[in-house]
């Protein structure tokens, strides 16, 4: 259904009663989608066949993703959250893999000669763009930008293996991002509380424990571990 289609809205709304501010939202979503203006910027020369898939692929996912990344950070509650209408994103010689530098999110041309498959990447800079977080922990950060990224996007394919009595919950990436995955499936709404956190200056681990029901990051990290069957 078109975020145009006023007539399909209409008899979407009737046909799954909801409350206006709700539905509202919905399609807020779905136009801030449409209007989001990707600008694709390679280099001037070396580009090939690979790259310029890469990049196509990777303007999808952001026109895709934004509303999507928005919704699971629950972006929008907080004064001052605004939507991009524009997405700058440049591939260029660089060491690193990708980041975004507050303007642009930048995407080294090696990793995506030989890890053309790895476009998702830029959904967990997006993620970054839509924080904008001041003086919270790096660890979270990056944790919930790969939880978005592999438990929303990739569907729970983290490509590692977990080793609760050796890794930590702050060990940042994908491993936050996984123990980010667990407490929000035992806890909805963990995230954009966390989010919401971040954004107004609350203590990130105090936010945790209140929404876990008093269990903080070290506890409940204790408890998977505790609840994971030892392998001989």
């Amino acid at each position: 259904m078109s975020p145009f289609d006023l007539q399909g809205w209409g008899e979407w709304a009737q046909a799954n009663p909801m409350k206006p501010l709700v539905l509202a939202g919905l399609l807020w979503t779905a136009l801030a989608s449409a209007a989001l203006e990707v600008k694709v910027v390679l280099p001037a020369q070396g580009v090939d066949d690979k790259l310029q898939a890469f990049a196509a692929k990777s303007e999808a996912l952001l026109k895709e993703w934004e509303p999507k990344v928005a919704a699971a950070l629950g972006f929008g509650a907080q004064k001052g959250e605004v939507h991009p209408t524009t997405i700058t994103i440049i591939f260029r010689e660089m060491k690193g893999v990708a980041y975004w530098d507050g303007k642009a999110i930048n995407v080294a041309t090696q990793w995506v000669a030989s890890h053309p498959e790895d476009s998702a990447l830029v959904v967990h800079e997006l993620v970054h763009v839509l924080q904008a977080y001041r003086k919270v922990p790096g660890w979270f950060t990056e944790g919930v930008a790969d939880y978005i990224r592999f438990q929303l996007l990739e569907q729970g394919k983290f490509g590692i293996r977990i080793d609760l009595a050796k890794m930590k919950p702050r060990d940042s990436y994908r491993v936050t991002g996984w123990f980010l995955a667990q407490a929000e499936a035992k806890h909805p709404g963990l995230i954009p509380a966390l989010h919401t956190a971040a954004k107004t200056g609350v203590d990130i681990e105090q936010a945790f424990t209140r929404h876990c029901q008093g269990r903080g990051v070290d506890v409940f990290w204790a408890d998977l571990a505790a609840a994971t069957p030892v392998k001989k």
